[in-house]
């Protein structure tokens, strides 16, 4: 980008997706699953994926134990889910290429930043301190915080929306999740799809997406405003 060009962020808001977005997490929870289910003498469903993907832990424990019949109770299945997830994300899992730098720049040129995440708060803080992007956040939304329907309904963008004071249009969501895309989209926000480039599968979902990219160094300069001739 051109040294006599200023990009002003400020008015704007960027809302980003944690696991599987900033932070590389590919095949982590499918080999959880795969474990977890395994112990109980069952195969991961195909769909298994795509059907939980916004739900929140505990959305997740009470959907298997209702579909597959766990005899776990919901607190049980989720403490043992985060204790094969804790190490990885502690101490393992690396952030997208061009993250870190990506929300520094968001940040200086007067972006609000949101994370919102279905994670739990346990296992997020580790991860996010661990990479030193704790610090960016104006806020921060775990699993624990989202309503029931979660990132499954355009209400929960419309309200964040107005919690943070940045109008849905000047507002960008980064995720990789189709469905959270597509609530985003309905709630009149532009959206970024963060995606593995040569994965054929991709939802139809990800076409909406003013940008699909697989590195944050291919990220948008520009949130919701126009470059500006810098007159200095």
């Amino acid at each position: 980008m051109s040294e006599n060009v200023l990009v002003d962020n400020s008015n704007c808001a960027a809302i980003f997706d944690f696991d599987g977005t900033l932070l590389y997490s590919l095949h982590v929870w499918d080999d959880i699953d795969e474990k977890s289910f395994a112990k109980r003498g069952i195969k991961v469903p195909d769909d298994f994926a795509d059907s939980t993907a916004t739900m929140t832990p505990r959305e997740v424990a009470d959907y298997v134990i209702a579909r597959f019949g766990f005899t776990d109770s919901p607190e049980d299945l989720m403490q043992e889910w985060n204790d094969m997830a804790n190490e990885a994300y502690s101490n393992q899992l690396l952030l997208r290429k061009g993250a870190k730098i990506y929300v520094d720049y968001l940040h200086k040129t007067g972006a609000k930043l949101v994370l919102m995440t279905t994670l739990s708060k346990s296992l997020c803080e580790a991860s996010l301190k661990r990479t030193e992007l704790w610090q960016y956040f104006d806020l921060m939304i775990f699993g624990e915080d989202l309503q029931s329907d979660g990132k499954n309904s355009p209400q929960t963008y419309l309200d964040l929306s107005n919690r943070i004071g940045v109008k849905p249009e000047y507002c960008t969501v980064f995720e990789d999740s189709a469905i959270a895309l597509k609530s985003a989209r309905l709630a009149g926000m532009k959206t970024c799809g963060v995606a593995d480039l040569d994965n054929s599968d991709l939802n139809p979902e990800f076409n909406n997406c003013c940008t699909v990219f697989c590195d944050f160094d291919f990220a948008p300069k520009v949130l919701c405003k126009k470059l500006s001739e810098n007159q200095n």
